[in-house]
């Protein structure tokens, strides 16, 4: 099982999801924000998950 350029792509906004969340908004901060903004950051999250787990084509298993 090999990784493609699209799982990396999902890797890297997963982790930039967990640094941005931890280094700017703390855990109390949500509370603040529009709703806007965690819509915005719960379709970033959902995309993020869905790239890491895109199947590659040069896998052949059933």
């Amino acid at each position: 099982m090999g990784m493609s350029f699209i799982n990396w792509v999902g890797f890297v906004m997963l982790l930039l999801a967990l640094l941005l969340n931890e280094a700017f908004l703390g855990i109390n901060a949500w509370y603040d924000l529009h709703i806007g903004a965690i819509l915005a950051g719960v379709v970033w999250l959902v995309v993020a998950a869905a790239l890491s787990m895109w199947p590659n084509p040069r896998d052949k298993n059933a």
